[in-house]
């Protein structure tokens, strides 16, 4: 491949060729990613909302809906922080879906002691459910509060961060809210993978422009997915979203599709969550996120990443291996891409420098993906905490 490559590279004829590709390439660059650099480092940011500013007569009503399955490390923690949130009126809504382990004990003790915080437990999951879907539903229903706050048992809230978001909300007319969460860091290696999936993440879906209205892009997050009820019932609730793996993002488009306002904010100072335990544990994290990306299509995710693998071989190729000026252009659009990278490794609290292994961790993400494809179509579904969802099933509920 190297020997054929540098032959092409070398030949006379074909140089300029390749010197215009390389200019154009650099163009795309710098015009694409210089959005997205300026979004990294100027993003709004929940830390510039005044919380103290009234948003009128009071402040609107709000339930939060944690579902939580087999999260007896993190829920006392991440339930205790709910509760000292500073905002009123506010309902906590748990539910403790099929739990195995301590989790419904650690619920119950804590909605002993909490007027603020209500448990339910489930027995059985219904047919046509995911789980966490489920609960998400269930845990809506239980309230008539003018805001729903969707987030998971092993997110950590700042006392005045529901605050900040409400404010926020409110001020700029919006439905949905979704926050960045600050990432608790973990070793070298789980940092870098981690900020690789968020950078192709971010790219693909430009949650940037998921504020402005007539835009395709959308956005949702797990950790803190806030919308207006009256919004979330005319999007159908998560009955719309009941065999939808990514249900969080979905939720987002369900949101921009109906013609509403969202809106994406740094929250990094305000709410916190460990993502994934070690490499391995964000390789095993997204086993059934991977093939689900691409709407269960092998086709699709064949396509997409020979696309990306095509494009990394010729531009790091051509980068080192053309003669000359013909370099040039490469080298600019990979200075790019890695100084892009390198501003979100440090927004994230991670040395820049790292921004170097950027290569062999999109070779990670490639396995990662057709890991899950693999995985997905020989056992025809994906088992989630304890669950087999049938592929037919999950194809058939896809938004």
């Amino acid at each position: 491949m190297d020997a054929m490559l540098l032959a092409a590279l070398s030949s006379p004829s074909e140089m300029s060729v390749w010197a215009i590709g390389g200019w154009l390439f650099a163009v795309v660059c710098v015009v694409g990613l210089f959005n997205a650099m300026r979004e990294y480092l100027r993003p709004r940011r929940l830390a510039d909302v005044d919380p103290t500013e009234p948003v009128g007569v009071a402040w609107p009503s709000v339930a939060i809906v944690v579902p939580a399955c087999n999260e007896e490390s993190m829920i006392r923690q991440a339930l205790e922080s709910l509760i000292r949130l500073d905002y009123e009126p506010l309902h906590i809504v748990v539910v403790d879906d099929r739990s195995t382990d301590r989790t419904g004990e650690i619920v119950d003790e804590l909605a002993s002691d909490s007027d603020r915080l209500t448990a339910i437990h489930v027995e059985e999951l219904p047919e046509g459910w995911l789980g966490k879907n489920h609960a998400n539903w269930l845990g809506a229903c239980r309230s008539d509060s003018e805001w729903i706050l969707f987030t998971d048992g092993d997110v950590v809230f700042e006392p005045d961060a529901l605050k900040r978001a409400v404010r926020h909300a409110e001020r700029n007319g919006l439905d949905h809210v979704t926050l960045v969460p600050g990432v608790v860091p973990g070793g070298m290696w789980e940092n870098v993978m981690l900020y690789t999936f968020l950078f192709f993440f971010t790219l693909y879906f430009r949650p940037w422009r998921a504020r402005k209205p007539g835009t395709r892009s959308y956005i949702g997050a797990g950790a803190f997915n806030m919308i207006r009820r009256n919004v979330y019932e005319r999007i159908g609730t998560h009955r719309r979203l009941a065999l939808e793996i990514i249900d969080d993002t979905k939720l987002g488009k369900l949101v921009k599709r109906a013609g509403f306002t969202q809106d994406f904010v740094d929250g990094q100072e305000y709410v916190r969550v460990r993502w994934q335990e070690g490499l391995w544990g964000i390789v095993t994290g997204l086993e059934k996120n991977g093939f689900a990306a691409f709407d269960y299509s092998l086709a699709r995710a064949v396509a997409a990443t020979i696309s990306v693998a095509s494009v990394l071989v010729i531009t790091y190729g051509a980068a080192f291996l053309a003669p000359g000026l013909d370099r040039g252009g490469y080298l600019l659009g990979l200075t790019m891409i890695h100084a892009t990278f390198g501003a979100l490794l440090w927004r994230g609290g991670v040395s820049p420098t790292l921004t170097l292994l950027l290569p062999l961790m999109c070779a990670v993400q490639l396995f990662i993906i057709y890991r899950s494809a693999y995985l997905t179509l020989r056992h025809g579904g994906i088992t989630w905490r304890g669950t087999f969802y049938p592929l037919e099933e999950l194809r058939r509920g896809l938004v």
